[in-house]
């Protein structure tokens, strides 16, 4: 859906990590040993490569909360994984903590069901605090982003659509799913990287590798009140997300 009239697309998630994956999804040693993980919009996680089996994805959490069934979740962009792929805490030993459960590759999210003895959700990751749930940005209006790979950075809002929006946000591999902010807001979701275009010329600009990097290419995120709404519309787990 986000990839039509577009010349190039980046899609933030598979920085593979080979020869790991099968020792970080599981504990090292009884499950009931590892001790729980606090996650929320921002934090990193590792999600299981089902085409190769000691391989798994770095990726970033947009936000942790409860689906109608008042089951624990977590939202990140749809391309991180497969469903039924395993999700461990990044930076921690804790074995699986969690699946994939649902996802659209339309809309690019994914929804993944935590073992709530596994994982303490959170609203505050480093510099940032999710409180509420806000509709899409404005062209012009400045948003911030917390990734994974990149950290928290932020940028101004230059285009918007019905179903997303393009800012100066940094991002690069292993940010996908981070949130997108405007204040306390949870407005949107990153997932891809576009080339720059003005008029009929699009330029490619280069990757963005951190905060102070003042020319890169712009950042698509998605609106989350959409994605939440095409989450609704699916009905499976997820739906009815509200912030934990």
């Amino acid at each position: 859906m986000f990839t039509a009239g577009r010349a190039r697309v980046l899609h933030w998630a598979a920085v593979a990590v080979t020869a790991l994956g099968s020792t970080l999804l599981v504990a090292g040693g009884p499950a009931h040993a590892a001790a729980p993980v606090t996650l929320g919009g921002g934090s990193g996680v590792y999600v299981e490569d089902l085409t190769d089996p000691d391989g798994v994805n770095n990726c970033t959490l947009t936000a942790v909360g409860y689906d109608r069934t008042n089951q624990l979740v977590g939202l990140t962009a749809g391309h991180c994984g497969e469903v039924g792929a395993r999700v461990a805490a990044e930076y921690t030993r804790s074995g699986g903590i969690g699946v994939i459960a649902a996802k659209s590759s339309d809309m690019d999210w994914g929804i993944m069901v935590f073992d709530p003895a596994r994982v303490i959700p959170t609203r505050q990751v480093a510099q940032t605090t999710i409180n509420t749930i806000g509709a899409p940005p404005q062209i012009g209006e400045n948003v911030c982003k917390n990734g994974r790979t990149t950290g928290f950075t932020c940028g101004p809002v230059w285009e918007t659509k019905a179903l997303s929006f393009r800012s100066q946000v940094c991002a690069n591999h292993g940010d996908s799913g981070a949130p997108v902010l405007r204040g306390d807001q949870l407005v949107g979701m990153v997932v891809a990287g576009t080339d720059f275009n003005a008029g009929p010329i699009s330029i490619e600009l280069p990757l963005c590798t951190g905060g102070g990097n003042l020319i890169h290419e712009p950042e698509l995120a998605t609106n989350i009140t959409s994605v939440l709404a095409d989450i609704d519309r699916q009905g499976g787990a997820g739906a009815g997300f509200r912030l934990s």
